[in-house]
């Protein structure tokens, strides 16, 4: 038996994770037009859990047709395609050994790389994607709570093992959040109270539908980069509210996708995007744990660390200091599905082979999800 801290048990919830590993939501294109599961998807997932990790987050599944984001997106917005989601947790379970799997939920807003009349809280033109969206009615707000109470539902009628509102990274919910993309005047806009409102009643209304038992996990901003928006001051407040309220697990991350055209002159702090290229030292890893450890001092939940995450003595140092409950991984899992079972075993080297190229995520939208390197070398 693995004594480290990384192969120790926890829960989430009420649901054993048998290790401190979790794959972080990562897009891999490889759903049908309509949303379906495919045998590539299959195939991908088997991979991971018979890879050794703990807990699978799924790709970022759309609520609503007015939030899906890119082609070949994982759709969870009809009652429909409840049978065919419920392959993805049914190939992990038989070929995990007791690995657990999430599906993360989202609507894309404004950041919608695939539609051209995008929505959002309020209209504030996005520079990367030069478009700009239409606010949303309160009947619209009111219909897209719905439409994540409703995937909600269909997630544990399909078999998952828990769900991951998406809130962060610029979608919808972050969105809500931020001041910088919220500027509502009625209910939902405003105060933090009010931005804040939407998560409130799509935790609340889910509880309804599916009980407190079923864990509802959240990825949130520790902050946007972005002026005027979400930062460690506002990002603190929120994560204490998501703990109060009842959230099962919060995972930080940051960044928006204009935040990469802002200086870190004009911000007055250091930009760090969610994929972070070129990480070649463990010093250089983790580069979101200065945060994680404030936020950790103000939640009473597990804490999921995401960011360039490649070392296990990094890992076992993280969860000793207790600055996170979990770490996720993303690219190193896209290069190496079985890494958690060759640390486990003392296997090779103590690091991840990836190294950060992000080629895998800049291929994506016209290449299924692969390292680009492992043909190359």
């Amino acid at each position: 038996m693995n004594k480290s801290l990384v192969f120790q048990p926890k829960n989430i919830g009420n649901i054993v994770i048998k290790n401190r590993l979790v794959r972080s939501a990562t897009y891999e294109g490889m759903a049908s037009e309509d949303g379906g599961v495919t045998d590539d998807l299959l195939n991908l997932y088997r991979k991971l859990a018979q890879g050794g990790v703990g807990l699978i987050i799924t790709s970022f599944s759309h609520v609503q047709q007015s939030g899906r984001g890119y082609l070949n997106q994982i759709g969870i917005n009809r009652d429909d395609l409840v049978p065919d989601l419920s392959k993805l947790p049914n190939t992990v379970h038989k070929y995990g050994d007791d690995c657990k799997i999430a599906i993360q939920l989202v609507h894309c807003g404004r950041q919608s790389r695939l539609l051209d009349d995008t929505i959002a809280p309020s209209a504030v033109f996005e520079p990367v994607l030069k478009k700009m969206p239409r606010e949303m009615t309160s009947e619209e707000v009111n219909g897209t709570i719905d439409a994540f109470v409703e995937a909600v539902r269909r997630a544990k009628e399909a078999g998952f093992d828990a769900i991951q509102l998406h809130a962060a990274h610029g979608y919808l919910l972050g969105e809500f959040l931020s001041p910088y993309t919220n500027r509502r005047s009625d209910e939902y806009g405003g105060s933090f109270e009010n931005r804040f409102r939407i998560i409130n009643e799509i935790y609340k209304h889910s509880v309804d539908k599916v009980g407190l038992d079923y864990p509802i996990m959240v990825k949130m901003n520790v902050d946007d980069f972005v002026e005027h928006s979400i930062d460690l001051n506002e990002s603190k407040k929120i994560a204490e509210r998501m703990s109060n309220i009842g959230f099962a697990a919060i995972e930080t991350s940051g960044g928006i996708m204009e935040a990469s055209t802002r200086s870190e002159e004009k911000l007055g702090r250091s930009i760090i995007t969610a994929s972070k290229r070129g990480i070649d030292s463990k010093n250089e890893e983790a580069y979101y744990l200065p945060y994680a450890r404030e936020i950790k001092k103000v939640i009473d939940i597990p804490l999921i660390l995401v960011g360039g995450i490649r070392s296990i003595d990094v890992i076992e140092k993280i969860l000793l200091e207790g600055s996170a409950d979990f770490v996720s991984l993303s690219r190193p899992l896209i290069r190496e599905p079985d890494l958690p079972k060759r640390w486990f075993n003392g296997i090779g080297s103590s690091t991840a082979d990836c190294i950060s190229c992000n080629a895998c995520l800049s291929n994506v939208r016209t290449n299924k999800l692969r390292c680009m390197l492992l043909n190359n070398e």
